[in-house]
């Protein structure tokens, strides 16, 4: 038996074997990663590969540490789909605004009305919603004192 670097061993077929000494490290999926897997799956339900992604989606959940995974299908209970076979994408404020529903963290948001008037705002991070081919942050606003959904690309 010729023993390789990092542990692995020349196999019987000439190629290599892992030492079971050197264990690989295991996949760590934070929450926020999980939800962008369980939301670009929701998006694409007609999809060919949508049921094994399905099955792969609760493998990655059924590995999660319990604390992790409670707070995966918390922050998942958060994200409401109407339409279909739509992507998340990415504007410039996709990024934080997951992170906000992620923490639970009030956002400072700069975005513009249908007329394209710009402002300012402080919003409690509630959901996001896809619905009319949009994106939608909702949230309270502390502003108005009142529910209000925030399209994504305005903001």
């Amino acid at each position: 038996m010729v023993t390789g670097a990092a542990g692995a061993q020349v196999g019987p077929g000439g190629g290599y074997v892992l030492d079971a000494r050197a264990p690989l490290p295991p996949v760590n999926i934070t929450p926020a990663q999980a939800i962008a897997f369980a939301t670009a799956l929701a998006a694409q339900r007609g999809a060919s590969y949508a049921a094994e992604g399905r099955v792969a989606l609760e493998k990655v959940l059924d590995v999660m540490h319990a604390a992790d995974r409670r707070w995966a299908e918390e922050l998942g209970a958060r994200v409401w789909l109407r339409d279909e076979d739509t992507a998340l994408g990415t504007t410039a404020a996709t990024g934080a605004v997951g992170e906000a529903l992620a923490t639970r963290r009030v956002l400072a948001l700069e975005s513009e009305d249908a007329a394209g008037r710009p402002t300012k705002r402080h919003v409690e991070p509630h959901l996001l919603a896809r619905a009319d081919d949009h994106w939608y942050l909702v949230g309270w606003c502390r502003w108005r004192e009142a529910p209000r959904w925030f399209r994504l690309d305005r903001i």
